[in-house]
């Protein structure tokens, strides 16, 4: 199956040229900046990427002879509960179908954060006016090295004194492992149960941020014996936002996450049967790849 890929400058994005491509699935993808884009790379592309900026227009791309079965666009801006953001992403995802249009592809997939849900009426708007067979999907936080979950816990880790509030410690997440993510993602794309569906997909179980940087610990993925510090929720939120050594980007992503995000039934498995990994074979995977080989 060929697939069209675009919205590579988040975590998921970039994975997806790492972790969908196998025997059954050929992957091509559109990077507006392709040589920054491979500089920021960590593991190798199983994929061919062309560049192209989606925002002048849909452009022309050596698709031709492809049989492309679908297009999966994962959001490009940090938010769309913005005006601004959520005309980028409009125009980006508009030029976008057209491009699989161009190759007599009608199925997209549209990946957003959970935490978007109330903002994403435009984009369903958008994907019924081009005509269009469209799965939403609205994920909970992936994890997986290098993930803004996995940076935070290594940079709050990397402390002296760890700074936090029994708002931010015990809100409640459900995370989802990245290759989990993307081989449930390749099997919803022949179900039929879910075109022109919303689909709200979260890991295995909720959990705390506590509970998954004790998770950190055990695996010893980040040192201990730091000290620990109760303090005021609007104190640690102070603290972090100068101190949390992120882009401003990713640290308003966060925030969002600890504030907004909740937990989500899962209810596709009805259509769909489906296993997952434990959080801990999650985080071993990432920790075996990291290893030096030999």
């Amino acid at each position: 199956m060929d697939v069209l890929i675009s919205g590579l400058n988040n975590y998921v994005g970039k994975r997806s040229l790492s972790l969908f491509a196998d025997d059954h699935f050929t992957v091509y993808a559109i990077t507006r900046n392709l040589k920054l884009f491979e500089k920021r790379l960590f593991e190798p592309m199983h994929a061919t990427v062309y560049e192209g900026d989606l925002i002048k227009g849909a452009g022309s791309f050596p698709l031709n002879e492809l049989e492309l079965k679908a297009g999966i666009y994962f959001t490009q801006v940090p938010t769309l509960n913005d005006v601004v953001n959520l005309k980028l992403e409009i125009i980006c995802l508009r030029n976008f179908v057209h491009v699989l249009k161009q190759n007599s592809c009608q199925r997209v997939v549209y990946i957003a954060r959970l935490m978007d849900k109330v903002c994403i009426e435009p984009v369903l708007s958008l994907l019924r006016e081009l005509r269009v067979e469209y799965t939403v999907i609205l994920k909970n936080c992936v994890i997986g090295h290098d993930s803004l979950v996995d940076r935070v816990i290594k940079n709050i880790a990397n402390r002296k004194f760890i700074f936090y509030s029994k708002f931010y410690a015990t809100h409640a997440l459900q995370p989802l492992g990245s290759r989990d993510f993307f081989r449930w993602l390749k099997l919803m794309l022949d179900v039929s149960a879910f075109k022109n569906r919303v689909i709200e997909l979260g890991g295995p179980h909720p959990m705390s941020l506590a509970d998954l940087f004790n998770k950190y610990k055990e695996l010893e993925m980040v040192r201990t014996g730091q000290i620990i510090v109760d303090l005021p929720k609007w104190f640690v939120r102070l603290v972090y936002r100068k101190h949390l050594d992120i882009s401003s980007t990713d640290h308003a992503e966060f925030s969002r996450i600890m504030r907004v995000n909740s937990t989500v039934n899962n209810d596709w498995r009805k259509q769909m049967p489906f296993r997952f990994s434990s959080i801990e074979q999650v985080l071993q995977e990432d920790l075996d790849l990291a290893k030096p080989s030999g």
